[in-house]
């Protein structure tokens, strides 16, 4: 019994200390605004739809050639030297309509074109400063759940 009490103590710890690194040392998408307040067609326009990474560890991970790809099969490569310091954000503008407003689904892929995180089926329709983010910032259990539909807090 006592032998049976160890090992399940054994895996439980094993357990836990790979769902924290899993939950802690990772990038995530953490925001997608898809349709900002205006009008994203308007001639020379500064409004345009963005997303948001978090970097969930403390320390920076090297983004380079990193990829989001959409539900409409287009990707966006992370440009050279692009760095997420430790617990913190990077935004990336793309340019209009980019971001399908219905039934978008974002993935992000490492240099070598390994997923690492994606996002759940997000529709925004609404022409308002609201977007689908990660409540709280960088949680990720896999669930829809994880996503809620609220004020922008691009880059914080």
């Amino acid at each position: 019994m006592r032998f049976r009490s160890s090992m399940i103590l054994a895996l439980l710890c094993a357990s836990i200390i790979v769902w924290l690194g899993a939950a802690q040392g990772m990038v995530v998408i953490n925001e997608v605004e898809a349709n900002p307040a205006g009008d994203e067609s308007a001639f020379k326009t500064s409004i345009t739809a963005w997303f948001e990474l978090y970097n969930n560890d403390d320390k920076d991970v090297d983004i380079s050639g990193w990829s989001i790809n959409n539900s409409e099969g287009r990707s966006i490569a992370l440009p050279p030297g692009a760095v997420i310091k430790g617990l913190d954000y990077y935004v990336m503008d793309v340019r209009t309509k980019w971001l399908a407003q219905s039934g978008e689904i974002l993935v992000l892929t490492d240099a070598s074109g390994t997923e690492v995180d994606r996002t759940a089926v997000l529709s925004d329709e609404e022409d308002n400063e609201i977007a689908w983010t990660r409540d709280p910032d960088g949680r990720d259990t896999n669930s829809t759940d994880d996503w809620k539909f609220l004020a922008c807090s691009r880059g914080f």
